[in-house]
């Protein structure tokens, strides 16, 4: 029960003001995998943050993360870690051709894309909010069991402008710092954006 209630300070809290937070590149190292990025990484100066594009969305995280991967399951992402401990943000989107297949309401999708895409079959433990795109979503909050022990996981279903609906994924494992946590979260999130040159291309196409 401890644990639990260590998890659910580390991702729920959010009353840490951004401007006393550390880096999470203090904390962190990007995991190294062999296979080839998803999408692009660039890293800027500005913040010290790193610049990621996948699903056809630009997001932000500081420095530490690694470079889109595809973390299965229809999913990409960018990880970081601190020894054994993890801290994930993972994305899929889903379509609007199979959003029509569907035919689901936002419960019902929230439950599919929670099944079929990140394994749990669980009603959420806690509920909690963050602002994607201009808009305050509530997301579900988790805890998952591991080969590590478990992670935090908070969900969010997010509506695109193009009509897809993006699946937002944030995990990490209870032992890492609060406040590098939050900070990291709350910077892919206020950070989201569409691509605008794929957006160009779009146009371009019409």
């Amino acid at each position: 029960m401890a644990s639990l209630q260590i998890a659910s300070r580390l991702i729920a809290s959010t009353v840490i003001a951004t401007s006393v937070l550390l880096p999470f590149q203090a904390v962190a190292q990007p995991i190294v995998e062999e296979d080839q990025p998803a999408v692009q990484t660039a890293k800027t100066s500005r913040d010290q943050r790193q610049t990621h594009h996948a699903q056809g969305l630009i997001f932000e995280t500081p420095m530490g993360f690694s470079e889109v991967k595809n973390l299965g399951n229809s999913m990409v992402g960018v990880v970081a870690r601190k020894g054994n401990k993890q801290l994930r943000i993972r994305l899929g989107a889903l379509d609007t051709g199979l959003l029509d297949v569907l035919s689901m309401d936002d419960s019902e999708l929230l439950g599919y894309v929670k099944q079929t895409m990140l394994g749990i079959n669980a009603p959420a433990q806690q509920f909690h909010e963050r602002e994607f795109l201009d808009q305050t979503l509530t997301g579900e909050l988790h805890f998952k069991r591991t080969s590590r022990g478990f992670t935090a996981m908070e969900i969010y279903l997010v509506p695109l402008p193009d009509g897809r609906q993006l699946i937002v994924a944030l995990e990490a494992d209870p032992d890492l710092p609060l406040a590098q946590v939050d900070y990291a979260f709350q910077t892919m999130a206020s950070s989201l954006r569409e691509d605008p040159e794929l957006q160009k291309k779009k146009k371009a196409k019409k």
